[in-house]
């Protein structure tokens, strides 16, 4: 008999009580059941890692949400032209409208989405298809608003500071954002809108619609015929040396036209600001 033969045989041999088997297969049975629980108590932790790092996700998609799609913030250029940019938390442009059919020929031409906006600006202002508006005496004015006096501020501020703007004699001014939504109303930009209710306070047969078709220059002229001497609170002049800023930001909030820049740049500080 060859060795494998021999071992087989001794281990056939051998055997086991009927208590011993029963408590060899108690044993296995437990050890499966804790093996499971372990493997459903991993499964459950898995999945429960999974909805929080689902949750997280939506948490901060939620915030990239807010922070990159969502207006905070609007500059509106009127010349003739009236085009008006949506801006989110980080002065990007989310939206570029126009607000009549000579905004609209130059945003066919022009895309400044994701752009800062004193880059917006300048691309648009020194385009050649703004170029024939701004010839003669057009008046430049860029409007801004925002969820807050700092951020208009600054807005203000990079306005004054673009050569967008420096360049071509514009006026930056300031208005309320709770405004904007009853520009859009009357089918105005802010801007225009702002000039509106401006001018209402001296005439009070003027409409949205006059004032729709009359470019800056013209509601400027008005105003001046009333006395108005387009000078407000919180107004950035770009005329000179195109060194101006804001001033008087924490005096009131202009409701139209804002200062008009002296040699330096800066605005004057009093208007007809609420």
């Amino acid at each position: 008999m060859n060795a494998e033969n021999k071992i087989k045989t001794a281990f056939d041999s051998v055997g086991a009580s009927e208590s011993l088997k029963a408590a060899t297969k108690s044993f296995l049975q437990e050890a499966r059941r804790k093996e499971e629980r372990r493997a459903a108590g991993h499964r459950l932790r898995m999945a429960a890692q999974a909805v929080c790092a689902a949750v997280l996700m939506l948490v901060i998609g939620l915030g990239g949400y807010t922070m990159l799609l969502v207006p905070v913030s609007y500059v509106s250029i009127d010349v003739n032209p009236s085009i008006e940019l949506e801006l989110n938390r980080i002065d990007r442009v989310i939206s570029a409208r126009a607000y009549n059919e000579d905004g609209e020929r130059i945003l066919e031409c022009i895309s400044v989405w994701g752009k800062h906006y004193t880059e917006a600006l300048d691309l648009l202002v020194e385009s050649s298809e703004m170029e024939p508006y701004l010839e003669g005496n057009a008046a430049l004015v860029f409007t801004v608003a925002s969820d807050s006096m700092q951020r208009e501020n600054w807005l203000l501020e990079g306005v004054s500071g673009s050569s967008g703007c420096t360049g071509y004699g514009g006026m930056g001014v300031r208005t309320d954002v709770a405004i904007v939504s009853e520009a859009h109303e009357c089918g105005l930009s802010l801007g225009k809108y702002a000039a509106y209710k401006l001018l209402l306070q001296y005439d009070s047969s003027i409409s949205t619609e006059d004032c729709r078709n009359m470019t800056m220059s013209e509601i400027h002229g008005l105003l001046e015929e009333h006395g108005h001497k387009s000078e407000g609170h919180g107004s950035g002049g770009c005329r000179g040396d195109g060194t101006g800023g804001a001033s008087g930001a924490d005096e009131g909030r202009e409701e139209g036209w804002g200062g008009e820049g002296n040699g330096s740049g800066h605005g004057h500080g009093h208007g007809h600001g609420r």
